[in-house]
């Protein structure tokens, strides 16, 4: 009979430390957060609110260990499709959640051209998050965790943002003002786009599950004794995949509809890429990408002054906030030298592909799929195929 833990990845290991209650620092953490808050709120509109969601996005996926790479890697290298059925599950959610949105009128941004260039981005993207152990959100969670070898793989993926900006121009031209803006409700109406989703995502959830009981046909769930409730539970104990991934899919919702921007991680990569390069030469980059308005604008506002770095920098600390809280922190350095080269490839390659495809596991897979957008789909098809190609690499030359 096959257990639970049979069921998990060799590829990610999970450290357990019990070194004490680190409740008393998270508290600490959580005061100094709150008037980051407080200073934030002072300097400009949205920016306290950036933090905030930061916050909560960065303490959600923390405690409910809500991993985009272990969901379309796993399957491949165990069967193990828990965390890819609660992504189902994410998207089901926040598609209600950007329905409500849309009909008071607020408009869905992450719609954007369907063409090669998504499927190019997805696939290179795919294949760096498996080799890297992280994608865009996982990144900067662990990050927050003090995983040492992710802050390698952050700055290989500003890099790879900062290349992707470079080449951006050459992809606008081949492909991306060549492909057409696919939005569903556009083209079928509301209702019938709803149940061409739903449908999808329920196929999906179905063969996702298939695949899992051939792969453990005689796992057998171990039935749960039923606990009372306590508030403490909320921040000392891990949450289940769907608990985690439907939150994410709210707070993307309210985010959305406060500000009419939804979450996005790897746009403010390519900003901290450019600011870096301003640093040793003196101006911005040249390229088209920066020529363009919005990133133009974002430029000139600073580091503190940017919402989606703000948005990223309280992923980090809502992170480290979560490890606090569960008793979990600790640095961790990385156990297998050999593999950083081959994390920071990943890095590149996520930080290229994010770039070509205007957004990454969050910005154009989740969002776009929950915003109706073809390209959405595109993605997701490349991350698929992506995720295969580089387990295939780490099971044969890496571990």
């Amino acid at each position: 009979m096959a257990t639970e833990r049979q069921k998990e990845s060799p590829v990610i290991k999970q450290v357990n430390i019990n070194t004490g209650s680190q409740e008393p620092y998270a508290l600490g953490a959580a005061i100094i957060a709150a008037g980051i808050f407080w200073w934030l709120q002072g300097r400009g509109p949205g920016l306290g609110e950036a933090w905030l969601f930061g916050l909560g996005f960065g303490f959600v996926l923390q405690r409910s260990r809500f991993c985009f790479v272990a969901a379309f890697r796993d399957p491949f290298i165990t069967g193990n499709t828990s965390i890819s059925r609660a992504i189902v599950i994410a998207l089901t959610t926040a598609i209600l959640g950007m329905t409500l949105v849309a009909w008071t009128g607020v408009p869905l941004v992450d719609v954007h051209p369907a063409g090669w260039h998504s499927v190019a981005g997805g696939l290179l993207f795919g294949i760096g998050m498996v080799l890297a152990g992280g994608c865009a959100s996982g990144n900067l969670m662990r990050v927050g965790e003090g995983h040492l070898q992710q802050w390698l793989v952050l700055g290989a993926f500003i890099g790879g943002s900062l290349w992707g900006a470079h080449d951006f121009d050459w992809w606008q031209q081949v492909s991306i003002s060549r492909s057409p803006v696919l939005f569903l409700p556009g083209m079928l109406g509301w209702w019938p786009a709803i149940v061409i989703q739903f449908l999808a995502l329920g196929l999906i959830y179905m063969a996702l599950k298939n695949l899992e009981k051939r792969a453990f046909p005689d796992f057998v769930p171990t039935p749960r004794a039923r606990q009372p409730f306590h508030l403490r539970r909320l921040w000392a104990c891990p949450w289940p995949y769907w608990a985690g991934g439907a939150a994410l899919a709210v707070l993307d919702v309210v985010l959305t509809w406060r500000g009419g921007q939804p979450w996005g991680i790897t746009t403010a990569f390519s900003y901290w890429g450019a600011w870096i390069w301003q640093a040793f030469t003196g101006g911005p980059p040249g390229w088209y990408y920066y020529s363009l308005p919005a990133h133009s604008q974002a430029l000139k506002l600073g580091f503190l002054g940017e919402p989606r770095t703000l948005l990223d920098l309280g992923l980090v600390v809502g992170a480290f906030l979560g490890s606090l809280a569960g008793s979990e922190f600790r640095l961790h350095w990385p156990r297998r030298w050999p593999l950083i080269p081959a994390a920071l490839a990943g890095g590149l390659l996520m930080g290229y592909g994010a770039r070509i495809a205007m957004g990454c596991n969050i910005g154009a897979f989740f969002n776009g799929i929950a915003s109706f957008s073809l390209h959405g789909w595109l993605f997701g098809l490349g991350l698929v195929g992506g995720a295969y190609l580089g387990s295939r690499f780490l099971l044969r030359y890496l571990l």
